[in-house]
């Protein structure tokens, strides 16, 4: 992967050549982490309702539980490097 910024004592700049192309990545990465987010909140809602209908056996449950393990551990890594 190309990277388009360059970093200077915690300041982040890109070359104007670079500017329409890194515009176009920092939004597919905003678009992501706010289905990530999106996804994060409806999760436990899902869950909640298989629940109420006794289905905690079931591998629905089971990888949508897996799902909300990952979403999890993904949000994490991104507080861990200030992306919030």
């Amino acid at each position: 992967m190309k990277r388009y910024t360059m970093e200077d004592t915690g300041i982040y700049s890109v070359t104007q050549e670079d500017l329409d192309d890194a515009i176009q990545r920092l939004g597919k990465f905003e678009d992501a982490y706010e289905s990530l987010m999106t996804s994060q909140t409806q999760i436990p809602l899902d869950l909640e309702k298989m629940r109420m209908e006794g289905k905690e056996k079931t591998v629905r449950y089971k990888e949508t539980m897996a799902q909300k393990l990952i979403n999890n551990s993904i949000v994490m890594f991104f507080d861990k490097h200030g992306l919030k």
